[in-house]
């Protein structure tokens, strides 16, 4: 009891004074401090079990104390770790609410999706486009509402991001709650865990439908403003295209003539006929070749694309303008590199672009002195990847302040012109992804000079 109660210390105080009462009271003689040969073992027995017990009480409630002392210390970590945690899980739910108000806010379509691409999550705004509940479009069904012409490429591009592991975009249509499809810019980013694995992919998608309207309404005003380029172009030419045409017109009529006096001799000669005859088709096909390529020139539309020899589209222009050319004494040449690779391109607008800038060389030196006046027109390969085309003049070159300004709309160091020939053949160019752009010329005139990429058909589609 003693040692339970006071310790090791008041346990064997209590053992020494019980030892003293043992043998004053029990042990043989009594009321005496002496102890008989035949008690001492029993009483040396009494006392070392007293100090065992005395020991093994103190030893018990040390240990009950420590015990009872860790079990108040691990509930008060306890009751402080929940109290953390409820905090947290309290932060946790406001930062989940207010990210879910966020992303029903925000103007975008948002969406999430597991690893193996099982959609999870969509925004009201995106169930509300759709016109589905969550447990309606959950899964894979999502793809149901891409359009049927995009729901291939889409799939291939989904299954290569997931493969990958690089992020997801494209532009597919969507068909909406009325039925109408609508085109969408879509992304989606894989989110990892601390191993770099992916856990969840989330995205977005964003109605690009307006920006694509207006896209197309700007091509189709570009396709406008190229159109009215180039038939006030071709209004300059009149005079050089009805010499082209007439110079193989004339050539058919005095064939023709001879072709009748052959005719006429007794026997009639046809060898000669025959070979007035072939001439005669060769003028022909000739002036058909120089209609058909100035209809080109006034027609509308955008034609398609194909691979262009741009050294015959230089030497059919040439062949063209010379007359306008040689009727202001001015000289062309051409520096036009052989086995020159061919590129991707529209015919009508790559021909629109170097007419516009053979005929800016023209004007440019119609007020010079007579001699020299050259236009330079040359070609060659710029890179592996890409050629260069040049037209320079001798003429009297642009100032600091208007070589800036030569590419905007509307400006023009012309009398009668509209200022929209120039901006209309850089953005030709660069729907061709090329750059056109004027440097200044030792001769004191200016290069205008364009870029092409070299690709196949492959690389364009």
């Amino acid at each position: 009891m003693s040692a339970w109660l006071g310790g090791l210390v008041s346990g064997f105080l209590a053992v020494f004074l019980s030892t003293l009462a043992a043998d004053y009271f029990l042990i043989r003689p009594v009321h005496s401090f002496a102890v008989s040969g035949t008690e001492g073992t029993y009483f040396a027995a009494f006392v070392v079990c007293v100090m065992v017990g005395s020991w093994v009480s103190s030893f018990q409630k040390k240990s009950q104390d420590a015990l009872k002392a860790a079990h108040d210390r691990l509930e008060m970590q306890v009751t402080e770790r929940t109290a953390e945690l409820q905090q947290s899980n309290a932060g946790l739910r406001d930062s989940e609410r207010q990210l879910r108000l966020l992303t029903e806010a925000i103007p975008q379509h948002i969406w999430s999706c597991k690893p193996d691409g099982w959609v999870n999550y969509c925004n009201r705004r995106l169930l509300d486009y759709v016109g589905r509940d969550m447990d309606q479009i959950e899964g894979w069904h999502l793809l149901n509402a891409v359009h049927p012409e995009d729901r291939s490429n889409f799939c291939e591009a989904w299954q290569e991001a997931m493969s990958s592991g690089r992020p997801f975009e494209g532009e597919w249509r969507l068909c909406g709650a009325d039925g109408q499809y609508r085109s969408f810019f879509t992304r989606g980013v894989p989110f990892r865990d601390a191993k770099g694995q992916i856990i969840r992919w989330y995205g977005t998608a964003t109605d690009i439908e307006e920006h694509k309207k207006a896209e197309q309404a700007l091509v189709r005003m570009r396709a406008e403003l190229a159109h009215l380029s180039r038939v006030l172009t071709m209004a300059e030419l009149t005079s050089s295209i009805a010499h082209e045409v007439n110079q193989p017109l004339a050539a058919v009529v005095t064939h023709g003539q001879a072709c009748l006096e052959w005719l006429s001799s007794k026997p009639p000669n046809l060898n000669e006929v025959r070979q007035a005859v072939e001439r005669i088709v060769e003028d022909g096909t000739r002036a058909g070749a120089v209609l058909s390529h100035t209809r080109t020139l006034f027609m509308k539309g955008t034609p398609a694309w194909s691979q262009i020899d741009m050294n015959t589209l230089i030497k059919e222009l040439v062949a063209l303008v010379r007359d306008e050319a040689t009727r202001h004494r001015i000289s062309i040449r051409t520096e036009l590199a052989a086995h020159l690779p061919r590129v991707m391109g529209n015919w009508t607008q790559l021909q629109q672009v170097v007419l516009n800038l053979i005929m800016n060389g023209i004007d440019a030196m119609r007020e010079m002195p007579l001699d020299p006046r050259e236009l330079l027109i040359s070609s060659q390969k710029q890179s592996a990847s890409s050629l260069l085309i040049r037209v320079e003049d001798n003429g009297i070159g642009l100032r600091e302040e208007i070589a800036e300004r030569i590419f905007e709309p509307f400006f023009t160091t012309k009398t009668q012109g509209i200022g929209m020939g120039l901006p209309i053949s850089r953005s030709i160019i660069e729907s061709h992804r090329g750059r056109l752009w004027a440097v200044p010329c030792e001769s004191g005139g200016t290069a205008f000079q364009f870029t092409l990429p070299i690709r196949s058909q492959e690389s364009h589609d």
